[in-house]
């Protein structure tokens, strides 16, 4: 603070609009605060996104009822149907919701609004303090200072037990809490590229890391793949048949989805699907059916937007780096459709071995080690030899 106070001295135009402001919580020193002007150029450019959040979704669903999406996407093929489709949604989009500065500074959601009152009381008496310095508006402002201390302490507590709380539900906003009270923020590279030198751009970085996402990347051969004993002894029409998707089992699919999860490459996030879903299950369904009739995926559901994940050791190593693809949520609305129609026969049909607990409603981990240790339970009590390898 010394020599801060030392440079606005050695040079009066380096500095301006210095201001002695109230002690920073409890301590007894001032804060000192005031503008550094410094020369150069800014080369970072504003981005904007989109504000899910604040969109004029009522106009959207009026705009989107008036399609009459029967004939619009008749004789059509699955491909051109979700190009339609997607227009449409592009359009409501850029109509309806409003754009927000990306990287702008969110205000601290752990201060209520009762602390922001009493914070800017605090502030208000240490002015009245600065003007009048009488010992009564100093006494005052102490008192001040104790009360929005105290409310501070009580709203971030609040705050952190109801994200703890929630976690089951809102996992997101807990783990953004905790990155942000970290010291060291998470971040990729700079990047030891192939011949030594290291990647600091993040094009170039982005290359790097794709080489090796690429290299290491398993493709099947499905040539060799076993064939399966036949297991299924019903009736002929009682074998799995086609998938026929109705606009009320996509819309049931889309009131499960949770509104905070990411968007693919095209953009589509969940929170638009719910506040629009009567809207869009229709021409959902058109376009699924006519997927699995043709058997074609339009291309950009086989496209993914790739967010490295540190794992361990060096950051400057790619290798230390895993991929996460994030997909079209559009495309993960009908892999579950389809799931629920192969899981269904074959629960229905009891194809699945008692022993599976992945991948299966109230089967998990823990029901795994329940059905083990009542096993070896019942052995122990039974007088059996058990023996357990690990």
């Amino acid at each position: 603070m010394l020599l801060l106070v030392e440079l606005k001295v050695a040079n009066g135009t380096s500095t301006d609009n210095v201001k002695i402001c109230e002690p920073l919580g409890c301590s007894d020193h001032n804060q000192i605060h005031f503008i550094i002007k410094v020369k150069g150029e800014r080369n970072r450019k504003i981005r904007y996104r989109k504000n899910f959040h604040k969109g004029r979704y009522k106009d959207m669903r009026e705009y989107l009822a008036k399609i009459d999406w029967n004939n619009t996407l008749k004789n059509k093929t699955a491909a051109e149907c979700w190009n339609i489709l997607k227009s449409e949604i592009d359009c409501v989009v850029g109509t309806f919701v409003p754009l927000k500065k990306q990287g702008k500074r969110s205000k601290k959601k752990h201060l209520s609004k009762e602390a922001i009152r009493k914070i800017k009381y605090k502030q208000m008496m240490w002015k009245t303090y600065r003007h009048t310095g009488s010992e009564e508006d100093y006494s005052m402002y102490k008192e001040a200072l104790n009360q929005a201390t105290a409310e501070i302490r009580n709203s971030k507590r609040s705050y952190e037990q109801k994200i703890a709380f929630n976690i089951k539900h809102d996992s997101k906003s807990f783990y953004a809490y905790v990155r942000s009270k970290q010291k060291v923020q998470d971040k990729v590279g700079p990047l030891e590229g192939s011949d030594g030198n290291i990647i600091t751009e993040g094009f170039l970085m982005a290359e790097n890391l794709n080489e090796y996402f690429s290299s290491v990347f398993t493709r099947e051969d499905i040539s060799i793949l076993p064939v399966l004993e036949t297991k299924f002894e019903g009736r002929e029409f009682d074998y799995l048949g086609q998938l026929i998707v109705t606009p009320t089992m996509v819309a049931r699919k889309i009131r499960d989805m949770k509104d905070n999860k990411s968007p693919g490459v095209d953009g589509i996030p969940p929170k638009l699907l719910l506040e629009i879903v009567e809207q869009i299950s229709i021409p959902l369904a058109t376009v699924f059916n006519l997927s699995l009739e043709e058997g074609i995926v339009p291309l950009e559901w086989k496209e993914a937007n790739i967010i490295p994940l540190f794992k361990k050791g060096s950051r400057n190593k790619s290798e230390n780096y895993r991929p996460v693809s994030l997909t079209s949520v559009i495309c993960k609305l009908l892999e579950r459709l389809i799931k629920d129609h192969l899981v269904d026969f074959l629960v229905k049909n009891k194809l699945i071995n008692p022993s599976q607990h992945g991948f299966l409603k109230a089967r998990s981990c823990l029901t795994n080690m329940l059905f083990f240790l009542e096993d070896v339970t019942k052995w122990l009590d039974e007088g059996s030899p058990v023996d357990i390898i690990t």
